[in-house]
């Protein structure tokens, strides 16, 4: 229902315009013998009801989907340069150093403790955050806990 009020909207909105200078509707037929009038300038684009949906269709596409897959792209950049060394954080909330992290595999080695050399395998997409500084990490190792 509201579906097809917003495509009847605009087409009577431009009928409106399209009447005759004496407040008649432009007839097909317009009487003695003259040629059939047609409605001028945006009342033959919004007569076809492709050209809203064209137009709905291509907002949709310059205001979700080309950022979405710009940020995707961007992402994925993000996760292939994770190296050895990196101190990340995992969607479950764990900090840890990459030990390991082979550029063609999907899983990488992360080190959470250093004194118990406890280390976990990952997903490398479930990497939130990387932080590339591996001087904080060896002043970290030496707080003398």
């Amino acid at each position: 229902m509201f579906i097809e009020n917003l495509y009847v909207l605009p087409i009577r909105f431009v009928g409106l315009l399209a009447q005759d200078v004496a407040g008649g509707p432009v007839a097909p037929d317009a009487g003695a013998g003259g040629p059939a009038q047609n409605p001028g300038g945006l009342g033959i684009l919004f007569e076809n009801p492709l050209l809203p949906m064209g137009i709905l269709f291509f907002l949709f596409y310059f205001i979700v989907l080309a950022p979405e897959r710009k940020r995707k792209r961007r992402e994925q950049m993000r996760l292939a340069q994770i190296s050895k060394n990196d101190r990340v954080i995992t969607a479950g909330g764990i900090h840890g150093v990459v030990v390991q992290a082979n550029p063609k595999s999907d899983v990488i080695t992360v080190r959470i403790d250093d004194k118990q050399n406890v280390r976990v395998r990952v997903n490398r997409s479930m990497i939130l955050g990387v932080n590339s500084d591996s001087a904080n990490d060896a002043s970290d190792s030496d707080d003398g806990d």
